[in-house]
């Protein structure tokens, strides 16, 4: 019998409660991440309960600490993290089709971008299959989760019980029992002080978990340790913690009885679909080998399929195409080596810009580069350009494939912008069909994989007259700032701060800190000390957005102590209004007005600062509907003969979708008169 030592359960439940044990558990939030591992660990691990997480959307909308990956592909990352931390903390884990689209003040902003009754379907049918006993949410159906995707999740889960109580006779008697709030003292500081209800449950977990040779909390902290795109590896816990339910509807459930299944051996079957290769294309002459493989683990014979298993018994069956396979191999140093084998395009294109941008009426030369997929070697790809720019290079793109040889062929196109470019894409077709790019997934922490993603790539025209300058770069946490400077001319050197001099900074026009740099690039106080005389000398520090956390890596951002807040403009609409219209930074070399924000996507700006000295202009304000307005989101200071600017603006989402606006006050930035 598995051995559990040292774990106490108690509640605080003092009317009537529901005298059967809980076996099933569905913990319903928002966004990968928003889970309670730790909570998650002891009731599976530890107490044998099923246990399930639903996270209502991938993720997609959020930042990415690793690498550069947004959008679809860092949806895809998280999605990974999330079923890699499941593996540790014994979960099941399901989605919904819930767009992540980036930060929502209400629950009433995110219902006009959800589709509240598709949503709460798929929840449904999540609930119909898994069938849980109670609904667990992480945050309160109300203004303090903080987040409109919080809220929202946990109005969902009202609304499931809700659902399920009405169709309990169609369930054949079944519904869950109650839905209770996963609560703790960051909403309710006087939660150990909480007088006796019978609705509020307090649950000591943690201790020592013999039969896994680890405590239940550093089970749950290296669960959570797996989101490693969102920064949240930590130090793993021991010992014991308290964890508070409190009821949102239903009968109060007791959690101190047992659960049916008492982590036992007895039956258990491990079963999964191999492939005999990573991917397949539809234009493959040789069709995918799957197989589903069924091992009985357990200590008795099993039923499958109308036939005994014996323990220890292999079975091997055609797998039905329905079913994710995985492609296994091993490695002598780093072992079993897994994949999911996904469908792939026959053709995939890549470019080194994430979108094209030509500031004058000439010629230029776009590299591009194709990679086969599938076992045909013969393509023949189309290019189409928008209207108003001039394809110089052959529109048909002829490539045979050597057997054996490289999978990958590069070509190069020369565009030029017409006498009227219209703003659209470059877009490459392949029997008629738009071939698409991949973003390839390599890290250590989930398995590899490819995302596919549109492949055509903004096409725009800017007119600038800009000074041919040399500008630094610091990189953060993955954003497009090199890229973006070079497709606008300007000459770029990589600096690190742990080993740039003053010599580095010789000839350079301006030093742009990537996103979270402060965050996440190591000695940036030592940056600072290098930057501060250059800066006094006639240097523009310019330095984007930077989180109000505690990880930083300098004491303060530049030259100038100002302080971080959290506010932040969510509307991609919202208007601007420019304090100083002639600030140098607002008009030179590029006169910047409100059409310089029009077809932005996903937010304006994030981590406003909250307060600055008075040596700092503040330049552009703005507000979400019905709330103040906020003045933090770019502000500039003079510093000797150089500057100092804060950065709020959401670019580097603007960048990769080619908005001119975006680039326009990037030039700006950098090249601004004094």
């Amino acid at each position: 019998m598995q051995k559990f030592s040292l774990i106490l359960v108690w509640t605080l439940a003092l009317g009537a409660v529901t005298a059967q044990p809980v076996q099933r558990i569905l913990y319903v939030a928002a966004h990968p991440d928003d889970e309670n591992t730790r909570l998650i660990a002891h009731w599976s691990r530890a107490e044998g309960r099923e246990v399930a997480y639903v996270s209502l959307t991938r993720g997609e909308g959020g930042q990415n600490l690793i690498g550069p990956e947004l959008g679809a592909a860092l949806g895809a990352i998280r999605e990974a993290e999330l079923r890699a931390a499941r593996q540790i903390d014994g979960a099941q884990q399901y989605f919904t089709s819930a767009p992540d689209f980036g930060f929502s003040k209400n629950p009433e902003e995110t219902f006009d971008l959800w589709d509240r009754a598709q949503i709460l379907a798929e929840l449904t049918a999540v609930a119909q299959e898994f069938r849980p006993d109670l609904i667990v949410t992480r945050f309160p159906p109300d203004s303090r989760a903080g987040h409109g995707h919080h809220t929202a999740s946990a109005m969902l889960a009202l609304d499931l019980f809700a659902q399920l109580t009405n169709d309990r006779d169609r369930n054949g008697g079944w519904a869950p029992r109650a839905v209770y709030w996963n609560t703790s003292s960051w909403w309710a500081k006087d939660l150990d002080r909480a007088a006796p209800s019978d609705s509020l449950i307090r649950l000591q977990i943690g201790g020592y978990h013999e039969a896994l040779g680890m405590s239940v909390l550093q089970i749950g902290t290296e669960a959570r340790s797996m989101h490693k795109s969102q920064g949240f590896g930590a130090e793993n816990e021991h010992g014991f913690r308290t964890e508070y339910l409190q009821l949102l509807a239903g009968s109060p459930v007791d959690l101190s009885l047992p659960s049916l299944a008492n982590g036992g051996t007895a039956q258990h079957l491990w079963r999964e679909v191999r492939a005999d290769r990573p991917w397949y294309t539809e234009r493959d002459s040789l069709p995918q080998k799957r197989t589903e493989v069924i091992i009985n683990e357990g200590r008795a014979s099993v039923d499958v399929d109308g036939a005994p298993l014996a323990p220890g018994q292999r079975l091997e069956l055609a797998a039905s195409p329905v079913k994710p396979a995985w492609y296994v191999t091993s490695d002598r140093v780093q072992g079993e080596l897994r994949r999911p084998s996904l469908k792939a395009d026959p053709l995939s294109v890549a470019l080194d810009v994430p979108s094209v941008v030509a500031t004058s009426k000439r010629p230029y030369e776009v590299t591009l580069r194709f990679t086969r997929w599938a076992l045909a070697k013969t393509f023949e790809v189309e290019v189409h350009v928008p209207d108003g720019w001039n394809l110089l290079s052959p529109q048909r793109l002829k490539w045979e494939a050597q057997p054996g040889g490289d999978p990958v062929q590069s070509f190069t196109l020369r565009i030029e912008p017409g006498s009227n470019p219209v703003d659209g894409k470059l877009v490459f077709t392949l029997d008629g069909q738009p071939i698409r790019q991949v973003v390839a997934l390599r890290y250590d922490h989930i398995p590899h994989a490819e995302v596919w993603v549109d492949g055509g790539i903004p096409l725009r025209y800017v007119p600038m007259n800009l000074p041919k300058r040399t500008v630094g770069v610091i990189e953060g946490a993955g954003d497009d700032a090199a890229l973006a400077l070079t497709q606008l001319g300007f000459r770029v050197r990589h600096l690190n701060p742990s080993r740039m001099t003053a010599e580095d900074l010789k000839g350079l026009e301006a030093v742009l800190t990537g996103i979270r740099a402060y965050n996440t690039t190591p000695d940036m106080d030592r940056a600072n000390a290098v930057l501060e005389p250059w800066i006094r000398r006639g240097g523009r520090l310019v330095m984007q957005y930077t989180t109000a956390s505690s990880d930083r890596t300098a004491d303060q951002m530049g030259p100038i102590p100002f302080e971080l807040g959290r506010l932040r403009v969510t509307r991609e609409d919202a208007v601007p209004r420019f304090l100083v219209p002639q600030h140098p930074l607002l008009s030179s070399p590029n006169a910047i007005n409100g059409r310089d924000f029009e077809g932005w996507v996903q937010e304006r700006g994030l981590y406003f600062a909250q307060t600055w000295p008075a040596e700092f202009t503040p330049l552009v304000a703005w507000s979400d509907p019905g709330e103040p307005e906020t003045q933090g989101a770019l502000i500039t200071a003079n510093y000797g003969s150089g500057t100092v600017t804060y950065c709020a603006l959401s670019l580097f989402r603007q960048w990769r979708e080619g908005v001119p606006g975006a680039y326009r006050l990037l030039a700006n930035l950098v090249a601004h008169e004094r």
